[in-house]
């Protein structure tokens, strides 16, 4: 069990420094937020910046927190009913 578990830590410890380094790797020079600022009509079509970053660049983040939380729900729920009358 406890190999599982550092397993488990090392891949996420793995996974934090590539998302890391994609992140603050970006040789270009762009900042990402003036990016957005000034190229979110072109990029998504949408007429307002905080539509176009919610439904266009972060969708899938919105869409995996949404999942995470329904995830959290429904496990509380099954831990609610299998505690039984203690």
């Amino acid at each position: 069990m406890r190999t599982v578990i550092v397993s488990i830590f090392v891949a996420f410890l793995f996974a934090g420094v590539v998302f890391l380094y994609t992140v603050h790797g970006d040789t270009t020079g762009v900042d990402i937020a003036s990016y957005y600022i000034y190229n979110f009509a072109a990029d998504t079509g949408a007429g307002n910046a905080v539509a176009a970053i919610y439904l266009n660049y972060r969708m899938y983040d919105t869409i995996f927190e949404a999942l995470i939380l329904l995830v959290s729900i429904i496990a509380m729920l099954h831990f609610f009913r299998a505690g039984g009358s203690k």
